[in-house]
């Protein structure tokens, strides 16, 4: 076999401590490789409480924050979460940082800037690393690193944003999409960030975030894609990533019910309601976004679209179940019974006891 295709699962910290250590447990069991938990203050509890019991409640599942950001938490306050949790999974825990969306709009702000993450990230490096690091003129180091190395990841989606992270982080979690032509021009922008600060491609971790709806039949699924289907391709990076993906949108009025859904279509508490204010879209444009997109369809097409992509290289992915305030328990069962089967089948995933 050559190297495994691993794979993890997004959880939203929106049920009691007690349910989500449950959950978390049932998908160390279930064969994941680890699990990113949700960060954005108002609408999910606290990442890294939730990491710490995470940690507490599993044995070998990966964990780390999906994403943080670099302004709701100083960058020591952050290198000190991850340093402490990564004391109760030692080699298990990763640390990952975006610009925030949800976190910046839920209080009025915008998301972080570029500039803002590269700082925060070199910050959090050296604190990590056990090096003292310069906060407006006050030099400091954390006093209690463990000497094992915490990998530090950037969330990206942009080109601009996506260089930065192959030039200063340790790997990044792309956004992008999930077919042939956009994993080969994010591969463009990963590897023109790196050549910035001396690396090569293959010196970074790469995970692929790729939004998940597994139902019985792909045109359910694709259904239940629409809010972030319509968000991804029209609202958002449809301009920049379509492009590579081979689609071409036609033109789209935009109406008032979209803007009035909290706190956006990809995130929308009232799924139902998304769906409905994304009926200006005609459905074989949905299909088209959703095929560019990430794995919508019945659980066997989503193993048979992951072996295909590991022929590209994709070896990590970080899997967004479309309701992202649900907890993702029809993706466990789906991976579990059907998907994690057939990619042991197709030799490019070894079987978990």
């Amino acid at each position: 076999m050559s190297e495994p295709v691993r794979v993890y699962l997004r959880v939203p910290g929106t049920s009691p401590m007690p349910d989500l250590m449950k959950l978390i447990q049932s998908i160390e069991s279930a064969g994941f490789d680890g699990a990113g938990i949700l960060d954005s203050q108002m609408l999910s509890r606290d990442a890294f409480v939730v990491l710490g019991q995470a940690a507490t409640h599993t044995s070998r599942l990966g964990l780390f924050p999906a994403v943080t950001n670099p302004f709701t938490r100083h960058a020591s306050v952050l290198a000190s979460a991850i340093q402490t949790v990564e004391e109760l999974a030692p080699g298990r825990v990763k640390f990952v940082i975006g610009t925030g969306y949800t976190s910046a709009s839920t209080i009025g702000r915008p998301p972080g800037t570029l500039a803002e993450m590269r700082d925060c990230i070199r910050a959090v490096k050296g604190l990590l690393a056990g090096e003292a690091v310069d906060f407006n003129g006050t030099r400091g180091s954390l006093s209690y690193v463990s000497g094992r190395r915490i990998p530090v990841l950037m969330a990206a989606s942009g080109p601009k944003a996506i260089e930065v992270a192959g030039e200063v982080a340790d790997g990044v979690l792309l956004l992008v999409g999930f077919n042939r032509g956009i994993v080969e021009r994010a591969l463009e922008h990963v590897e023109r960030g790196a050549r910035r600060s001396g690396r090569r491609l293959e010196d970074l971790e790469i995970i692929w975030a790729v939004r998940t709806a597994t139902t019985s039949t792909t045109t359910e699924a694709r259904r239940l894609a629409r809010p972030t289907a319509v968000h991804w391709g029209v609202l958002r990076w449809g301009g920049y990533w379509l492009g590579p993906a081979g689609v071409q949108l036609p033109k789209l009025e935009i109406p008032d019910a979209v803007r009035q859904v909290y706190p956006d279509l990809s995130h929308a508490h009232d799924w139902e309601a998304a769906i409905k204010a994304t009926s200006f879209v005609p459905d074989d444009v949905v299909a088209e976004l959703c095929e560019a997109m990430g794995l919508i369809g019945t659980p066997a097409d989503c193993a048979a679209r992951i072996a295909e992509m590991t022929r590209l290289g994709v070896r990590n992915l970080y899997l967004m179940p479309l309701l992202t305030f649900a907890p993702p328990e029809s993706e466990i069962a789906a991976f579990r019974d059907t998907v994690f089967p057939q990619l042991s089948a197709a030799g490019v995933r070894p079987g978990h006891d």
